[in-house]
């Protein structure tokens, strides 16, 4: 009785700090182990191959969520114009 798993070695995620790690325990039959930094362009990248069938089995509409949409890729800054000024101490302002 399985889990209904694709029968591949699942990685255990480990944080060091601010980083993510994947270790497998089982690589080959000398049962030694790897380690990988996910960084969040290979998670970007991993989550980019998932299909869109994949998908409804997540519970994900393709149409409307993709799982590469969680990680943020444009972080969008507005002009020095629109932005409000910061009052430090004193009269002096920051931008």
């Amino acid at each position: 009785q399985g889990h209904g798993g694709c029968g591949r070695y699942q990685p255990r995620i480990r944080r060091s700090g601010l980083e993510l790690y994947a270790e497998w325990k089982h690589v080959n039959e000398d049962s030694q182990e790897k380690k990988i930094l996910l960084s969040p362009e290979r998670v970007h990248e991993i989550f980019k191959r998932i299909s869109d069938e994949e998908c409804f089995v997540l519970g994900m509409d393709p149409k409307f969520a993709r799982p590469e949409w969680m990680v943020c890729t444009v972080l969008p800054v507005p002009p020095l114009s629109v932005r409000p000024a910061v009052v430090m101490q004193g009269s002096a302002r920051n931008q």
